[in-house]
């Protein structure tokens, strides 16, 4: 269907340019990003919250801080591309975190030798 300009594979009221109501199969997707990738990570002014403030809010709210809770994507969706850079942010500031605690555990190996 085509409505306004849009089409509509599988619906006869696309809202978007292209609104497919199924499954769709491909080879690749490619997005083009409208915002920055989350290296702003690594940068030495990035405020990195505290793992004992992850866990406080991960206790209060069930759900990362900045990635929608369960409910929230089953009642409006989720942006893929919005998504995957929030996920990378998480697993770059992981990866932070892990290299701070593998100090950490440096340090206390050679107090122990």
């Amino acid at each position: 269907a085509i409505l306004n300009g849009n089409v509509g594979i599988g619906t006869l009221s696309p809202d978007s340019r292209l609104t497919v109501k199924g499954k769709i199969h491909a080879e690749e997707i490619k997005v083009d990003l409208s915002v920055p990738a989350p290296d702003y990570v690594f940068n030495d002014n990035y405020n990195l919250t505290s793992l004992e403030d992850v866990e406080n809010y991960i206790r209060k709210n069930k759900h990362l801080p900045e990635i929608p809770s369960a409910e929230s994507m089953q009642k409006e969706g989720i942006s893929v591309s919005d998504m995957q850079l929030k996920l990378l942010q998480k697993v770059e500031e992981l990866t932070l975190h892990l290299i701070k605690q593998n100090k950490i555990i440096k340090q206390q190996q050679q107090k122990l030798a």
